[in-house]
């Protein structure tokens, strides 16, 4: 999870745990982190073991990374921490209000507008 890549660019195989990790939140309304961490090894192991690899104690403290970091969801451009998107998630009326402001997001860029 340390590796740098250049212009703001992240490695393939992390973007796709972080799609993924972004995903289990929104299909898990009031995941926190244990919820959430164990989800992802347990429904999304390639994407965990490809991008974090299979030792146990590193890929729990890279999890625990992956907690704190910024994640831009790509339907509505909203940038937070992983965290903040678990909150934002808290329950299923929240996630129902998500998927309004993705709709209306769609509905803007039709119009040449944006969020």
């Amino acid at each position: 999870m340390n590796r740098e890549y250049p212009y703001n660019e992240t490695e393939p195989l992390m973007d796709e745990l972080k799609d993924a990790a972004f995903e289990y939140l929104l299909l898990n309304p009031g995941s926190e982190f244990g919820d959430w961490s164990k989800g992802l090894i347990e429904e999304y192991p390639a994407e965990v073991v490809d991008a974090l690899g299979n030792t146990p104690n590193e890929v729990n403290a890279d999890l625990a990374d992956l907690w704190e970091t910024d994640y831009t969801d790509p339907k509505t451009g909203i940038e937070q921490k992983f965290s903040e998107w678990a909150m934002s998630f808290a329950n299923e009326h929240a996630v129902g209000i998500y998927y309004f402001l993705v709709d209306a997001c769609t509905d803007l860029k039709r119009m040449g507008r944006k969020f």
